[in-house]
C-alpha cells in the first residue's frame, strides 16, 4: 500500500505530467468548441496520456 501511496505522489508532483495534462486538458476543451466529440473518446484519450506518463516515469 506504502508503494501505491508514493507512486502516486510521485505522478501527481512531477511536472512534466502537470504540463501534459494541462496541455491535453486546453486541447479538450479547443476541440468541444470546434469538433463535438464523444465524452468516450475524450475520458480515452486522458486515459492513453496518463498510461504514457507511467510508462515514461518507468523508464526515465
Amino acid at each position: 500500500m506504502n508503494r501505491v501511496i508514493k507512486g502516486l505522489k510521485s505522478y501527481l508532483t512531477d511536472w512534466k505530467n502537470l504540463l501534459t495534462h494541462t496541455i491535453v486538458g486546453i486541447l479538450i476543451l479547443a476541440i468541444a468548441f470546434f469538433a463535438p466529440v464523444s465524452t468516450y473518446i475524450r475520458l480515452a484519450f486522458v486515459g492513453l496520456v496518463v498510461a504514457f506518463n507511467v510508462i515514461r516515469m518507468n523508464y526515465t
